[in-house]
């Protein structure tokens, strides 16, 4: 049986993680006028002194019905980034809190001959799996896959926000396993500069946001067939959208990987094999 370290858990790290997931994940596009842009005249609704009435200045006061909002919110982004040693802490952290608990059990290969949604869901049950369970594999098994889709409530590849603090949803049963290869490309970039590196066997690509380097270097070498010799990603945060003075949100953050091809591969037509 094969076997793992096991951290000690560290639950400041892991709060800070999910704090940050989840601000990353607000749109913040929350917006109210201020008292300088509300539609009201400025006159003077009464004179200083003499009514008995407290002194206004003018309708769009934050104090009065239907005025300005004083500090009001605009829309902004709320995300930030953590190092990435602590990311790491708290995944390892949060895998051996499961181990501790007997919630993690770890088998030499899972392998099937044919595609049969019964006999994966007799594998899972005699490992004693009941419920929830989230199936990872080493590499991409279409057999097993498919053989899983059918079973209820599953989803066929992850979402790529991965869903709110990366939790399965309630616990109502079904499996998710590892995305496909073409669940992890997404499309190539064509730009100027990407198709200056084309001489030197370089190609950018929009990725899958939770995929790692590894799934992208076997996503591009099942797909293409070439061998990957190195792999660099970037996340791109979106760009605010401005509707006359004033943003209004952003366009959606995404994540761009660059692969560098061995000097004996063959070169990518970016357009082939893509589906």
């Amino acid at each position: 049986m094969p076997t793992a370290n096991v951290f000690n858990m560290a639950g400041e790290k892991m709060h800070d993680v999910v704090k940050n997931h989840l601000a990353n994940c607000r749109q913040g596009t929350q917006s109210a006028l201020t008292k300088g842009e509300v539609s009201y005249t400025t006159r003077k609704p009464w004179r200083q002194k003499g009514t008995g009435r407290a002194r206004a200045g003018y309708a769009g006061s934050p104090v009065w019905y239907h005025g300005g909002v004083a500090f009001a919110p605009k829309p902004r982004d709320y995300g930030y980034t953590l190092n990435k040693k602590v990311r790491r802490l708290a995944l390892k952290s949060a895998l051996s809190s499961k181990a501790a608990d007997g919630d993690i059990l770890v088998i030499d290969g899972l392998k099937m001959d044919e595609i049969k949604t019964k006999t994966f869901k007799t594998f899972l049950t005699k490992l004693g799996v009941d419920g929830k369970a989230l199936v990872v594999t080493e590499n991409v098994d279409e057999n097993v896959i498919k053989s899983a889709r059918n079973m209820p409530l599953y989803d066929s590849h992850q979402r790529q926000d991965g869903g709110r603090q990366g939790r399965p949803r309630q616990d109502r049963g079904g499996v998710r396993l590892m995305k496909t290869a073409y669940d992890v490309i997404i499309r190539p970039i064509i730009t100027e500069q990407s198709m200056e590196d084309l001489d030197i066997k370089k190609y950018a690509f929009e990725v899958a946001k939770d995929a790692n380097k590894i799934e992208i270097k076997n996503a591009i070498e099942k797909i293409f067939d070439v061998t990957v010799i190195k792999v660099t990603t970037e996340n791109v945060r979106g760009k605010a959208k401005r509707q006359g003075a004033y943003p209004q949100g952003k366009t959606a953050s995404w994540k761009k990987a660059v692969v560098k091809l061995s000097a004996d591969s063959k070169n990518i037509e970016l357009f082939e094999g893509m589906v």
